[in-house]
């Protein structure tokens, strides 16, 4: 009965002159929007490597060229990463090592490039408002896209090679799940059958966030637009699943979550939700096809820590020793309302959203929607150990020399590029919010 009541929202309703108007609108700004970001991406894009990037880029590394001396020196915090980014990588690495890189001819760049190891920083770039945390790169020099490709860059303290192949394969698997999980959005908006799509609504959510822009452009070799795309992927299946009732699109809405987790474990909080909301509403057939889903993430987990570590049940990754699970009244303050960092103001679009999920949506919104309020109460109590070290100028973290910040200001910097890069997530599910908050307070109703 429950998926037959909200079957019935997912009736469009008559088209009128107006409507026609807003769904032009509304496409030309998608497509603009769209436009921009590629261009954007193509003209400023990076492909540097830096502080959690060398992470990702060790895990490629070491699965597929084991033999390579690593680019830094103290690797300590490899284990504690989410395998899920590189892991993904590893098709498009194949993909490029094996129909691309024969064809090519690589250049071997030999040029001066700061000490590659976690235990010396060089000197910042230019940019004064960019986290102490992402101010080492590698190669030493910002590298834009368009200089990375056929290039190999020498790593000469390291004895070691910065190589194109491995960054352009993580470079490639952030942007087209980028792009996915915004057409995945999309059709998520679309399932509802609404008069007017809301398909600006995805870009429009990263455009309006600069910490979301910072990392399309400046740090694409983080796992934060992988983890947007599959975001976006899993909101579509479930949507679609809880509308229809079916167990494949429940299947797959479990598989993007399975993976979304191995991505960015701190999700495993949504998953947990998720499962709990499905059993809560007697749905039992969807929670199963939604757990069988996530089997394969599992796996691929088990399967992992087994190569490299030797143990299926390997903890590392639940290590996390960079971050501590505490409350500090002031670190939620600069998380949620603080003008420097706080989320309702770096992230207030997506925050509007996640609200409407609340206030203005079907079952299956409200279920996303307390999914994600979990995931930002979780981002309140993981506080970084370098927000309690402020001025104390480094701090050893299993070897690793970690910068503090410099003053309190820098802190927030901090927990702004920090705080806002890990609701990124979240967006997918912003956009249901907002289209269902605009179509609650419009005074038009397309059709009438």
């Amino acid at each position: 009965m429950k998926v037959q009541n909200e079957m019935k929202t997912a009736v469009s309703p008559k088209p009128t002159p107006t409507t026609a108007i807003f769904r032009r609108l509304d496409a030309l700004l998608f497509a603009g929007l769209i436009l921009f970001l590629a261009f954007v991406i193509a003209a400023s894009g990076m492909a540097n490597v830096q502080t959690d990037a060398i992470d990702y880029y060790t895990i490629v590394q070491r699965l597929v060229r084991p033999d390579d001396a690593p680019l830094a020196a103290n690797l300590h915090f490899v284990e504690q990463r989410s395998p899920g980014y590189p892991l993904l990588a590893l098709l498009p690495y194949q993909a490029i090592s094996r129909l691309l890189a024969p064809r090519v001819q690589t250049e071997a760049v030999v040029a001066p490039v700061a000490a590659a190891t976690n235990t010396a920083v060089p000197p910042a770039p230019t940019r004064t408002d960019q986290p102490a945390s992402e101010r080492m790169l590698i190669p030493a020099e910002p590298l834009r896209l368009r200089d990375l490709f056929f290039r190999d860059f020498a790593v000469a303290q390291r004895d070691s090679w910065f190589r194109w192949q491995i960054s352009a394969a993580l470079l490639l698997t952030s942007y087209a799940f980028f792009f996915a999980g915004l057409l995945a959005t999309v059709g998520a908006l679309a399932l509802e059958r609404r008069a007017v799509v809301g398909a600006s609504l995805a870009p429009l959510l990263v455009v309006a966030s600069p910490v979301f822009m910072h990392n399309v452009v400046n740090t694409p070799s983080y796992a934060t637009l992988t983890a947007f795309g599959v975001s976006g992927l899993f909101t579509y299946f479930f949507v679609r699943g809880s509308l229809a009732g079916a167990r494949a699109p429940q299947l797959l809405a479990g598989l993007f979550m399975g993976l979304l987790v191995l991505v960015r474990l701190e999700t495993a909080v949504m998953a947990i939700v998720v499962g709990l909301a499905l059993a809560a509403g007697r749905e039992f057939r969807l929670l199963r096809s939604y757990v069988l889903g996530g089997l394969p993430a599992v796996v691929a987990l088990l399967a992992y820590n087994a190569s490299q570590f030797g143990d299926p049940l390997h903890l590392g990754i639940l290590q996390g020793d960079i971050n501590r699970i505490a409350f500090d009244w002031r670190y939620v303050v600069a998380n949620l309302v603080h003008p420097q960092s706080g989320l309702l103001l770096w992230s207030a679009p997506l925050a509007l959203g996640l609200a409407g999920l609340l206030l203005a949506g079907p079952r299956y919104a409200r279920i996303l929607g307390v999914s994600a309020l979990i995931l930002i109460g979780l981002t309140l109590f993981r506080v970084p150990v370098m927000y309690h070290c402020v001025g104390e100028g480094t701090r050893l973290i299993g070897g690793v020399a970690v910068m503090c910040p410099e003053t309190l200001a820098d802190a927030r910097l901090l927990v702004r590029a920090d705080a806002n890069r890990y609701v990124t997530a979240l967006a997918p599910f912003a956009a249901l919010g907002l289209r269902a908050l605009a179509t609650a307070v419009s005074p038009y109703r397309p059709g009438e």
